[in-house]
């Protein structure tokens, strides 16, 4: 089973489940870290209007698919794989 870390918009908006990654509850801090690393400002966003998050997925199967929802999903702004 892969983790992987995933941010994006909406704060409320927050799904437990895309396609086959299921979120993960007590990474919330280590996936912002990621997110900041990889050039997500979450100050900059708030400021701009959003209420941006940071969580952990994991997931098995197919890598591709798995970035393949990632990217569909409209509220998701990156993800890396850990």
């Amino acid at each position: 089973m892969a983790i992987w870390h995933v941010w994006g918009d909406y704060v409320h908006t927050l799904p437990e489940n895309i396609g086959e990654a299921s979120l993960v509850r007590g990474q919330e801090k280590a996936a912002k870290k990621t997110a900041e690393a990889r050039g997500f400002e979450f100050t900059k966003r708030l400021r701009n209007g959003f209420e941006p998050w940071a969580a952990a997925f994991a997931a098995d199967g197919d890598e591709g698919a798995v970035e393949f929802e990632f990217a569909s999903y409209p509220i998701v702004r990156g993800w890396q794989k850990i």
